[in-house]
């Protein structure tokens, strides 16, 4: 948190929205993981059921995505984070009260507009409307803390269910949407927005209109999507199933959720390493390094035995691949394609994103029922593989423009 000390009186704000990034992503992406049982046990709802609701959520954002993000640039975020904050809340609120798939799959409706409207590219929007140059920069350390999301939210979600039951801690969690993230979003100041037309004349700075060429923006926009779609079918999905994928080799659920929340601080360590030296490298080169490292990880893991060390290993070093790749997910758009219609840019990615990411959940807990550990690890190397040849390519591309 002293890290954002350096920039301003915007200090106190981004720590703020770094809190609101903990609890809106831990309290409900991450949350199915550890309620995954109860649910099966208490309201008959199989995997495949309670995973379809990140489903549901990351379709919903997809088809508001882009509308919202026209919003943003005429109107900032303010309105639309505090709006967000009360309907995760309810949704949050319905989701404990569900008695059965229908009502379960329509709370995570509720959420998933909540969520379009207050998270995803909500906050990175946020920072780059107040930051300016420093934009980059800023993103890095918020993702520095925001990276402990799964790592609180895992062992706080399983202690409030064994001591409360999961509606109550569902109830609990609704509650601070609005106690606590409800007036940290209030506290963000009214953005003016400055039409093109508007602005002092003379050479634009460099972040205004990013570094492709007007005639490679529509190429190099489709390589953006393909890279970050296929590497976040994997990122989206496996991370959510490693408590699982890990007992069916044979570790013990304690050991399992030990191991797997070892990737909170796996994520901030290579986020760290990021915001301090990744400014010195073009944003896609510092992705596709971060592409490199998930598909060789994923065929080395089936080829050892599984044991406590190899979990673990795998887990750090993916999940630092990882850090890299979201880092670059949020950063890699505005240093291409400028500050310009920058919410509007990011909303229409966000739709072949959030497609493919809706289908992770889904996708990888049939994959880790039916073919098992080590075939899912194969499957998702090779899926991965497809995102470091986009990535690559628009390395390519951008060199020889």
């Amino acid at each position: 948190m002293a890290f954002f000390s350096r920039f301003g009186g915007h200090g106190p704000l981004l720590c703020g929205l770094a809190l609101t990034r903990i609890i809106g992503w831990g309290s409900t992406f991450y949350s199915p993981s550890v309620l995954v049982r109860a649910l099966d046990r208490e309201i008959g709802l199989n995997p495949e059921i309670v995973f379809g609701g990140i489903t549901i959520l990351l379709i919903t954002g997809a088809l508001i995505a882009p509308a919202i993000g026209r919003q943003l640039d005429r109107e900032g975020t303010r309105r639309s984070m505090c709006m967000g904050a009360v309907i995760c809340a309810l949704g949050l609120a319905v989701l404990a009260m569900a008695q059965g798939p229908v009502s379960y799959l329509a709370s995570w409706f509720v959420i998933g507009l909540g969520h379009a409207m207050s998270l995803a590219n909500v906050g990175n929007v946020t920072i780059a409307q107040l930051m300016g140059e420093r934009t980059r920069r800023v993103i890095g350390l918020m993702m520095l803390v925001t990276g402990l999301a799964s790592s609180v939210f895992w062992p706080l979600t399983a202690v409030l269910m064994d001591a409360f039951g999961w509606r109550a801690t569902l109830l609990v969690f609704a509650a601070m949407q609005i106690v606590i993230v409800l007036p940290i979003y209030a506290a963000v100041p009214r953005f003016r927005h400055v039409p093109p037309s508007a602005k002092a004349t003379g050479a634009p700075s460099p972040g205004e209109n990013g570094r492709v060429p007007s005639s490679l923006r529509k190429a190099a926009f489709w390589l953006v999507a393909l890279a970050f779609s296929a590497s976040g079918l994997v990122s989206w999905g496996l991370p959510l199933h490693l408590i699982t994928l890990f007992q069916e080799a044979g570790l013990t659920q304690a050991e399992a959720v030990w191991i797997a929340t070892l990737s909170g601080p796996a994520t901030i360590a290579a986020r760290a390493i990021d915001a301090t030296l990744g400014e010195r490298l073009p944003a896609e080169k510092v992705a596709l390094s971060g592409l490199l490292f998930g598909p060789a990880l994923c065929l080395a893991l089936p080829l050892v035995p599984m044991t406590i060390g190899a979990a673990a290993g795998f887990v750090v070093l993916f999940s630092a691949a990882l850090g890299v790749i979201s880092v670059a997910r949020a950063t890699l758009p505005l240093a291409l394609f400028g500050r310009n219609g920058f919410a509007a840019m990011l909303g229409k990615l966000t739709v072949p994103q959030n497609i493919t990411f809706a289908a992770a959940p889904l996708l990888f807990a049939v994959m880790v029922e039916r073919l098992g550990a080590d075939m899912t690890l194969i499957v998702s190397a090779a899926i991965q593989a497809i995102g470091f040849a986009a990535m690559f390519a628009l390395v390519r591309m951008l060199a020889r423009a």
